[in-house]
């Protein structure tokens, strides 16, 4: 690392809140109750992270790979849990009242249909304000990058001089076909596990990276410190 004068400060961070089911076994807890555990660590660290000035934070929920191959009866608890803190939000207004604008994205058509109607309700309630807070849901990288690429093809071809509109498709234009935009100054990862497993790919290309070898429900606000003070001291070239 390379130290700056002055003080450089993520105005986006991004999560792989890694851990949980390690953290039930070191712990001899059920699943439900390490996951539980989890999403109590969202919620302190959406206050650390307000506390710091960050304007856009994204989680990485649960993964395309981890959908597929959880086992439904785990599956069932995560989106029970899930359920319990949509309709907590939604009735108490929390992210209105926090101003936070609220996002989920993925393949979120695989997930159930009254989950899938929360998601819309939560958006459509706080889709006026500037901060945010991105939620990744049955979510692959790849995926997010084949599936911005078929609609690019559907909105190009049959409209006439495809080749030459093609040819002056931009990284700009690209992007907006992706599921999220946004390009996080800082990805924070716990789980002791030093890669992004296809998480945002193409946006985390200029990303700083942080691993913590903490399970996400050990995760402190002295952690969430040293990954902040990491960035900060962190010269960004952007490839340069």
């Amino acid at each position: 690392m390379t130290s700056r004068v002055g003080v450089m400060k993520p105005k986006s961070i991004a999560i792989i809140p890694d851990g949980n089911r390690r953290f039930a076994s070191k712990g001899n807890l059920s699943v439900q109750n390490a996951y539980s555990a989890g999403f109590r660590k969202v919620e302190e660290v959406l206050k650390w992270a307000k506390g710091a000035g960050i304007s856009n934070i994204t989680f990485w929920a649960l993964s395309l790979e981890n959908y597929n191959r959880r086992s439904r009866l785990e599956l069932r608890i995560l989106f029970a849990l899930m359920r319990r803190k949509l309709r907590q939000s939604i009735r108490d207004k929390t992210f209105e009242k926090r101003k936070v604008r609220v996002e989920f994205f993925g393949k979120l058509e695989l997930l159930p249909k009254d989950l899938q109607d929360m998601f819309t309700e939560l958006e459509e309630s706080t889709s006026r304000f500037k901060n945010t807070l991105g939620i990744a849901l049955a979510y692959s990288g790849r995926e997010e990058i084949v599936t911005a690429t078929k609609k690019i093809l559907v909105d190009f071809y049959g409209k006439g001089n495809t080749a030459q509109k093609v040819a002056g498709l931009t990284e700009k234009d690209f992007e907006k076909y992706l599921y999220s935009p946004d390009s996080p100054d800082l990805i924070i990862r716990t789980g002791g596990v030093s890669r992004l497993s296809g998480f945002l790919p193409w946006q985390t290309a200029y990303s700083e990276l942080y691993f913590s070898q903490k399970l996400w429900p050990e995760f402190d606000e002295n952690d969430f410190k040293d990954a902040l003070e990491f960035y900060e001291h962190t010269e960004r070239r952007f490839g340069r």
